[in-house]
C-alpha cells in the first residue's frame, strides 16, 4: 500500500583484517470478506547544522486522506490502558534456556543463553525506579561521527562492556548479545508450555521486545562511563545523508568495529532491495536512493495489522502462526543482510538472528527501527495510528538485566510512550513522506474483467516466477468504503528452508517481463506491492526427532491495495494479476494460496 503524507506533520517541536561469514544465498474482531482463486489443495549531543538534500516540496492530494482511514484497533493512543487481570500473556520460562542449535561455527559454540536467572530475584519494572536525569535525545550516527567527545564516550563504554566486565556479568557485551540470541532463536520455552518455544520475530512482539532491549542496553552503557544522560545514536538509513554505514563504525581499531561485515558495503549506499548479492550492473547511487525512499513510503503507510505483524499468544506454535509486519520485513531485514558478511558460510554477524547483536552497529540499526515505530505512532496522519489493545499483547512480558545487573520483568503495555521512558529522537527530515508515486509507463491496456475459468492450482513451488489472477470482492469503491474496509492481498506460503536469506517480491498488474530478472536493476516499479524477506534462522524448530534439519513454517504476507490500485489506475478491474518473483533463498518455499480480503473493524 502506498501513500503520500502531508508535510504539516513535520512541524512538531521536540524538547530540547576481517574474518568473513555469509548472509547470501486489541485487536478488535475484524469482519473479513474473502475472494480467492486457488483450489486450496549527553551533553555532547549538540545540534550541528544538518543537510537537507533530497528534501522535496510538500504535497497534498486526495490520496493523503487515505492514510487516516480505518481504525482497525478501534481506540486512540491517548486512552488509558487497563488490561484485565485474567489475561494470559506471552512470557518466557527464563529458567529453561537451552541450546539453540542455531550456530554452525564450532569456534563459537551453540549455547547463547545469558546467565541463569533466579526467578525470586526478578522485580517488576516501575517507571519511578528508572528515572532519567534529562530527556535523552537520540541523534543520527552520521552526524555524531563528527563529534569526537561523543565518539570517545561511546567507544569507552563499549570497551568496558567488552573487556572491563567479567565474562559472566550479564551486562558484558557478549552476554547482552546472548540475550538477543536466546529470545530470537528458540532458546526459551514459553512459560508453562515447555513444548513450545518463544520467538520475538515475525509477530507483534518484534517492536516492543527490541524497544525494551535497547532501553536497558543504553542505561548499562551510561552506567559504565558514569554518564546516565548518554544516548545511543541511530543509523538514519531512511534519509539520503544517512544511507551509508556511519563513520564511527568503520575504524578497524575501534571497539565499535566488527570484522564480520560485507567489506564491499563499507562505503556504499544501502540497498533496501538487496537480495544477498550486489546487482549487476551496479545501480547508480541516485537511483538507489530514490528506490529506497519509495520502499520507505510504502512500508510506513501501513495499518496496524500490517505494520506490527501477526498475533502471537501464549501457547501458540510459531510454526503455525508466523507473519512479520512491514516494520520488520523491510528495511529491517534487508539492512541486516546487506551489512553482514557475504563470503563464508555461517551467517555471522548482522545476517543471522543469533549473531546480529555481536556487531555494535546492530543497536544503531534497531534504534532507527524503534524510531520508525515512534514516527508511525506520533507523526503520521491517520486515526488508526493506534496502540494494540489486546490484553494478551499488553500483558506480554520479557526479562532483561538493568544497569545494576538486576533482572527486571517488563510488560509491553509500558513501552508505548518513549518520553515516559526517558528519551526521544531528534527531529530530522523525512523525505520519503513527500515523494510522488512512481509514474507508470503510458501504454494502452485493457481492464482485467470477468471471472477466472482456470484457477491456479496451489501449492506451487516458488522456484520461478508465478503469475496468477485473483478475483476482487468489488471494484471502484467509494472513499467511505475504503475508510471502512482495507482491500488486502494475502499471500500464504510454507517455508521449508531458512538457512539462508530469503526474499521474494510481489507485483500487481505488472506490465514488465520479469521471467528473466537476473539483470533487471529496476526492481522498484510502480506495480511493486511489497516484498517478503527473512534472515538466517536456525532454532530448535529446525531439528527433527532424528536429529536431521527439518522445518516447515506456515506464513503469510499481507499487502494493502487501496491506494496502490488507485495510483495504477486499476480500480475498475474485476481481477488483479499477481506476480510472485523469487529473488533469493526461495527454493524451499511453496505458495499455498493467493487471495484478496476486505478487513474492517
Amino acid at each position: 500500500m502506498s501513500f503520500l503524507f502531508p508535510s504539516t506533520i513535520n512541524n512538531v517541536i521536540v524538547p530540547s583484517k576481517p574474518h568473513h561469514s555469509t548472509c547470501s544465498g486489541q485487536t478488535s474482531k475484524k469482519s473479513i470478506i474473502s475472494c480467492k482463486l486457488s483450489n486450496n489443495n549527553n551533553n555532547n549531543n549538540e545540534n550541528p547544522n544538518t543537510t537537507q538534500k533530497y528534501h522535496t516540496p510538500p504535497m497534498l492530494d486526495r490520496r493523503n486522506m487515505l492514510i487516516g482511514l480505518g481504525g482497525l484497533y478501534g481506540s486512540s493512543i491517548t486512552q488509558p490502558i487497563t488490561p484485565p487481570a485474567n489475561a494470559e500473556p506471552m512470557a518466557p520460562d527464563v529458567t529453561g534456556c537451552t541450546l539453540t542449535n542455531s550456530i554452525d561455527d564450532e569456534s563459537i559454540g551453540d549455547n547463547c543463553c545469558p546467565p541463569k536467572i533466579n526467578p525470586v530475584k526478578i522485580k517488576d519494572f516501575k517507571f519511578e525506579d528508572y528515572p532519567s536525569p534529562i530527556l535523552k535525545i537520540r541523534r543520527p550516527a552520521h552526524l555524531l561521527s563528527n563529534n569526537p567527545a561523543y565518539v570517545h564516550d561511546y567507544k569507552r563504554a563499549i570497551e568496558i562492556m567488552k573487556t572491563g566486565l567479567p565474562p559472566e556479568d550479564p551486562r558484558n557485551f557478549y552476554q547482552q548479545a546472548n540475550i538477543h540470541c536466546a529470545y530470537c532463536d528458540d532458546a526459551y520455552p514459553q512459560l508453562n508450555h515447555p513444548d513450545k518455544f518463544l520467538e520475538v520475530h515475525k509477530s507483534w512482539l518484534f517492536a516492543p521486545f527490541h524497544r525494551w532491549y535497547l532501553f536497558f542496553y543504553e542505561r548499562i552503557l551510561g552506567k559504565l562511563i558514569n554518564k546516565p544522560e548518554f544516548a545511543l545514536p541511530f543509523w538514519n538509513w531512511d534519509h539520503p545523508d544517512g544511507m551509508r554505514i556511519p563513520e564511527m563504525f568503520k575504524d578497524i581499531d575501534s571497539p565499535l568495529y566488527d570484522p564480520n561485515r560485507n567489506v564491499n558495503h563499507l562505503s556504499s549506499v544501502v540497498n533496501f532491495n538487496y537480495r544477498g548479492r550486489d546487482n549487476r550492473p551496479i545501480i547508480p547511487d541516485d537511483q538507489l536512493i530514490q528506490d529506497n525512499l519509495e520502499i520507505m513510503r510504502k512500508q510506513m503507510a501501513a495499518r496496524p495489522f500490517q505494520f506490527f505483524g501477526e498475533k502471537y499468544k501464549l501457547g501458540d506454535d510459531i510454526d503455525r502462526r508466523y507473519g512479520a509486519g512491514s516494520l520488520e520485513i523491510s528495511p529491517h531485514n534487508v539492512v541486516h543482510n546487506w551489512t553482514g558478511s557475504d563470503t563464508v558460510s555461517g551467517g555471522q554477524d548482522m545476517c543471522a538472528f543469533w549473531s546480529a547483536a555481536r556487531d555494535p552497529i546492530f543497536y544503531s540499526h534497531h534504534l532507527n527501527v524503534d524510531r520508525m515505530w515512534h514516527v508511525w505512532r506520533t507523526e503520521l496522519p491517520g486515526r488508526y495510528r493506534v496502540d494494540i489493545r489486546d490484553p494478551d499483547y499488553l500483558n506480554a512480558w520479557f526479562v532483561f538485566y538493568d544497569e545494576n545487573a538486576n533482572p527486571v520483568r517488563v510488560h509491553i503495555r509500558d513501552s508505548f510512550d518513549v518520553e515516559k521512558l526517558g528519551y526521544t529522537y531528534e527531529k530530522v527530515d523525512l523525505p520519503w513522506m513527500h515523494i510522488k508515486p512512481l509514474p507508470r509507463p503510458r501504454i494502452t491496456k485493457t481492464p482485467l474483467t470477468g471471472s477466472l475459468t482456470e484457477p491456479t492450482t496451489f501449492p506451487k513451488a516458488l522456484d520461478s516466477v508465478i503469475k496468477t489472477r485473483v478475483n476482487r470482492p468489488g471494484k471502484k469503491r467509494s472513499m467511505q468504503e475504503k475508510e471502512e474496509q482495507e482491500e488486502v492481498l494475502v499471500v500464504e506460503f510454507e517455508i521449508k528452508l531458512t538457512d539462508e536469506f530469503v526474499k521474494f517480491d510481489v507485483y500487481v498488474n505488472d506490465m514488465s517481463n520479469d521471467e528473466d530478472d537476473e539483470n533487471n536493476v529496476k526492481v522498484v516499479r510502480p506495480e511493486l506491492a511489497g516484498s517478503y524477506t527473512s534472515l538466517v534462522h536456525k532454532g530448535k524448530h529446525m531439528v527433527g526427532k532424528d536429529g536431521k534439519m527439518v522445518m516447515v513454517r506456515k506464513s503469510s504476507l499481507k499487502l494493502g491495495l487501496n491506494t496502490l490500485l488507485e495510483e495504477l489506475g486499476d480500480e475498475d478491474n474485476e481481477i488483479v494479476e499477481v506476480s510472485l518473483v523469487p529473488r533469493t533463498g526461495t527454493q524451499g518455499i511453496e505458495i499455498t494460496d493467493v487471495k484478496i480480503v476486505y478487513v474492517s473493524d
